[in-house]
């Protein structure tokens, strides 16, 4: 074969080759919709035509696809989500009649830079009722009437990123479920009773680098397996509440608290481990009622009393 056939060659393929991406790109399917206060509902939920209320955009979106919110202002019924979807706010501040629910087991959702303000009449902010995954990312939940989130799935991962819950007539964010929860650079504040409560007995929780603060009852009160890690619990009822399981308490901050930086809850097989912690300025800095195991490198100091009830249990690294 001569050079000049074999160039020939491998101009052709470049040819079919670009043709093909070119096919690829030209059938590609565009699964982002948009909504907008200024959008009517008889439009097709583009960019150039956007809807105007939040159940229409959620039923126009095909499964797996996008609705983005462009601007702030009142959306309507909240809409319930029946599929895998992702929803983005770009910070807009979306008023609601009604909890966002997702409720379908198979779901992967993701709520991604929503400002949900319940105005002090709204039940919940974001209620899982079903799903299989749910990504809560950088989200404000506001002034609602009961928890900013309420988890209620069985089976449910949940994650909580770089988001606040506050103000709220209940929880910030209450895990009534067996399943899993992830929080992050997350702030719980002045929620008229828990920053975070987990329920579900078969729980497995972590919850890293975050703070609940101004919390009527604990900042951070669980059962099942619950782990806190880098978080600062202040100046709320109590700080951290082991109420059945075991809570692992590590290299975190439990001051201001008015009943105790930490309490262990007597009678329900409540275990607490703590390492490398600090319980200052606190009604009492420990209240061990169950069992608290310590590493014996924390510091419980400048409490109104240190320690109360039941003496702690050291126990060695490996």
């Amino acid at each position: 074969m001569s050079i000049r056939t074999r160039l020939v060659f491998k101009l052709l393929a470049l040819i079919a080759c670009a043709a093909a991406g070119w096919s690829s790109t030209a059938q590609a399917v565009d699964n982002t919709r948009y909504i907008s206060i200024t959008g009517n509902d008889a439009d097709a939920c583009t960019l150039a035509a956007p809807c105007r209320y939040l159940p229409r955009g959620i039923s126009s979106i095909p499964a797996g696809g996008e609705l983005r919110i462009l601007d702030s202002g009142d959306y309507g019924n909240s809409g319930t989500i029946r599929k895998s979807l992702t929803i983005s706010g770009n910070g807009n501040t979306v008023f609601l009649r009604n909890a966002l629910t997702v409720d379908d087991g198979d779901a992967v959702v993701t709520l991604r830079s929503l400002t949900l303000n319940g105005q002090g009449t709204i039940d919940n902010g974001i209620s899982i009722v079903a799903a299989a995954v749910v990504h809560i990312e950088r989200c404000v939940i506001h002034n609602f009437t009961q928890s900013g989130v309420n988890v209620t799935a069985e089976g449910v991962s949940v994650s909580v990123i770089d988001s606040v819950s506050r103000d709220n007539g209940r929880e910030g964010l209450r895990f009534d479920a067996a399943g899993s929860l992830t929080v992050d650079n997350s702030q719980f504040n002045n929620n008229a009773t828990n920053g975070v409560l987990i329920l579900g007995q078969s729980s497995n929780a972590a919850i890293r680098r975050s703070i609940a603060s101004g919390n009527g009852f604990s900042g951070i009160g669980g059962n099942g397996a619950v782990s806190v890690i880098s978080t600062k619990a202040i100046q709320n009822g109590t700080g951290f509440e082991a109420q059945s399981g075991v809570m692992t308490v590590e290299s975190s901050l439990g001051a201001g608290n008015v009943l105790g930086g930490l309490t262990v809850v007597g009678g329900t097989g409540a275990i607490a481990r703590i390492s490398n912690s600090t319980f200052t300025d606190n009604g009492m800095g420990i209240r061990n009622f169950g069992i608290a195991e310590t590493r014996q490198n924390n510091t419980v100091r400048g409490n109104g009393i240190d320690l109360q009830g039941n003496a702690l249990t050291p126990i060695s690294g490996i």
